[in-house]
């Protein structure tokens, strides 16, 4: 039995003013009809996702010692401590700017879309990155249930389908989500393994069960963005008939002509040190005033970022980018998942010199007088 796998796209798509660098149920066989795609669901993807940032674990990666794509510590001579890593923000290729406008119903639920004009009544958050990132893809398998509209238990429901609303009650949507490589034993690729083996007939049984998981589940891969930047977000609540919420600068406007009140946070991601702490501005205050500071922040914490002094940078998973449409449970289940271990990224090297560079003088160094006994290579015989 072959596995269903989607491999959809990381196609861009900002909606967001960000400052800065995205299950185990026992199934079984579940009728389905039609039955139209929730609110949240048809507005809720293809968009970029910011996330609280949480720690990566780095691995030696193209440029280090030994195999470029299977470098290990343990292939480093005996003396060096860690991989010769390039400096952070030579090992972050891209530099974007994104948004994201997240709105709230009355019932507490999230969705996002690209609204750029508040409603009177509504609430929403505008969230604008600036990031400097890597993008690296995780490989997960998600499943979704809904509440039965008879029993009231919950049933595995097809991913691509969409249930009959007599059978499934509307909004009862929840989802399992877990990462590839937790699902398959990381020996059943080896070719080393005979039919023979016990192992073989593990292997066998682990990627049955799989594939029964995945008749219903979606097995796709998601971009997410490891690095570093600036956040600033704003939480407003529409008090005039309508407001522009297309960006930070705007918004401060329009709370200034009370036509919206909220609050205002900058943060950063992965970013550190006094400077830095001495830049955030303190009030959270959403008014002209205090949206002309955050961005003036942001942009003297942006110099900073490439400041030879006491700014201390981490790389941290700053968002992700969701390819798929669903809500915020949805997403929820997926930041769950990616933080219940640290994240690989394989962090470049500055690869080592050939000996040909090495015997080559630096510009400005002396070149050796004609004639003079050449220094053996380290390790030669004397």
């Amino acid at each position: 039995m072959q596995l269903r796998r989607h491999l959809l796209p990381a196609v861009l798509a900002p909606c967001v003013l960000a400052l800065g660098v995205g299950l185990s149920i026992s199934l079984g066989c579940a009728t389905v009809a039609n039955l139209p795609q929730t609110q949240g669901e048809v507005q809720s993807g293809y968009t970029y996702i910011p996330i609280d940032p949480f720690a990566v674990r780095e691995v030696p990666g193209v440029g280090c010692v030994g195999d470029r794509e299977k470098a290990t510590k343990e292939a480093l001579p005996s003396d060096m401590k860690q991989p010769p890593y390039r400096e952070l923000l030579e090992s972050l290729p891209d530099n974007s700017v994104r948004m994201l406008i997240e709105q709230f119903d009355v019932s507490g639920k999230i969705t996002y879309g690209p609204a750029k004009l508040g409603t009177q009544g509504g609430s929403y958050r505008v969230t604008v990155d600036y990031i400097n990132a890597d993008t690296i893809n995780v490989e997960l398998l998600i499943e979704k249930t809904m509440e039965d509209a008879t029993s009231h238990t919950r049933k595995p429901v097809l991913w691509e389908s969409s249930p009959s609303k007599d059978e499934y009650t509307l909004g009862s949507e929840s989802y399992k989500v877990t990462a590839r490589k937790s699902l398959a034993n990381q020996y059943c690729d080896s070719p080393w393994i005979t039919p023979s083996s016990e192992l073989y007939r593990q292997c066998q049984a682990d990627a049955e069960r799989l594939a029964k998981r995945t008749e219903l589940g979606l097995l796709m891969n998601l971009p997410v963005y490891v690095g570093i930047g600036l956040r600033v977000s704003a939480t407003v609540d529409i008090i005039g008939a309508s407001a522009n919420i297309s960006g930070i600068g705007i918004i401060g406007a329009e709370a200034e002509a009370n036509r919206l009140k909220g609050t205002l946070v900058v943060q950063t991601l992965g970013v550190n040190g006094k400077s830095v702490a001495a830049a955030l501005p303190i009030n959270s205050e959403l008014n002209r005033t205090t949206a002309q500071s955050a961005i003036v922040a942001v942009g003297a914490i942006k110099a900073l970022l490439y400041a030879k002094g006491d700014t201390v940078v981490a790389p941290r998973v700053v968002g992700l980018y969701l390819p798929i449409n669903g809500g915020k449970p949805l997403v929820n289940a997926i930041i769950s998942e990616l933080s219940s271990s640290k994240l690989e990224w394989r962090r470049p090297c500055v690869p080592p010199k050939n000996p040909e560079e090495a015997a080559t003088p630096a510009p400005g160094a002396a070149a050796p007088a004609p004639g003079a006994p050449k220094k053996p290579a380290a390790g030669a015989p004397k």
